[in-house]
Order: structure tokens, then sequence, then C-alpha cells
């Protein structure tokens, strides 16, 4: 059996995986996740819905994740390693691409106020758009692109701070 402490943004989880059975603060999970494009894309479905969600592994132990035009970065520790450490906010203030893409609009610019999960650019990806969200309030410190420009995956594209 593997104890992990998953944080996301202020909550904390505790998730044990025994084979293919897991838990999460002690409740038991039923669910499939299966890859749709081994690049990240992945359908998850418990009971009889589905919804799709992209994984990107940021640095070790450090994951985006993309679902419902939504990012959000999971710090996944074992749990001996970890009591109670907050996700770092810098990492969480810097929004990436995802994947390869061309930035259709910006709508942020350096300055702005922005509220959680506004909207700061879309990307085109294999003939499919993607907000951009920011992950919580704060101000935009740096537009790292102009639209029509093409994108790497992993590239910087918006850095916010909190206020």
């Amino acid at each position: 059996m593997s104890n992990y402490c998953v944080s996301i943004g202020e909550h904390e989880y505790q998730v044990k995986v025994n084979g293919a059975h897991l838990t999460l603060n002690g409740e038991p999970v039923q669910f499939d996740l299966d890859s749709l494009n081994g690049n990240g894309l992945h359908v998850l479905r418990r009971g009889n819905q589905s919804t799709e969600l992209y994984l990107s592994t940021q640095q070790r132990g450090v994951y985006e994740v993309l679902v419902g035009g939504r990012r959000v970065i999971a710090r996944v520790d074992p749990a001996h390693r970890r009591a109670h450490r907050r996700a770092d906010a810098i990492a969480a203030g810097d929004l990436i691409a995802p994947m390869p893409g061309v930035v259709i609009q910006v709508l942020a610019d350096e300055g702005d106020l922005v509220e959680q999960d506004q909207v700061l650019a879309v990307l085109e990806s294999m003939k499919m758009q993607m907000q951009v969200r920011a992950p919580f309030a704060g101000r935009v410190r740096r537009v790292n692109i102009k639209e029509g420009a093409a994108v790497e995956k992993g590239a910087l594209l918006v850095k916010i701070s909190e206020q």
C-alpha cells in the first residue's frame, strides 16, 4: 500500500493506493482513468459520467491538471515526507502551454488585476481551443505571448502573482 498527500491550492487530501483500489480521505473511490493519446489527454470515468482531462508533469511531484477549462496544480508527496506543506504559489502562477499550439487570443495585459478562473488566453491545438485560466486572483506580472504566435509545450504564457 502507498500513502500520499496531495495538495491542490489550499486543500490537502490523503490518498491511499492498494493495487487497483484507491481511498480518498478514507473513502473508497471507484473510477477508471484511460489515456486517449499518450500525450497527457485522458478520460476519467466514474459511474455513468465521463470527463476528459489533460495531465502534465511539471517537475518531480508536481502535476498540472486541465479539466473543464480550469487549470490546477497538484503537488503529490509520499505521506511520510510531508506534514503540512502548502503548494508553491510561484509555480501555481506560471501559466504554461499544456501542448504545442497557436495563440488565438490574449485577454490579459501586464499589470491587470485578474479573478480566479478568469480566461487570460486562448490556445488552439489539434483543431481544439483551450482556455487558459487564472488559478487564483492576482496581478498579471508578465505576458509572454502574442496572438498568432506558435508555442511549444511547456512554454511560459502568462505569469501572475497573488495580491
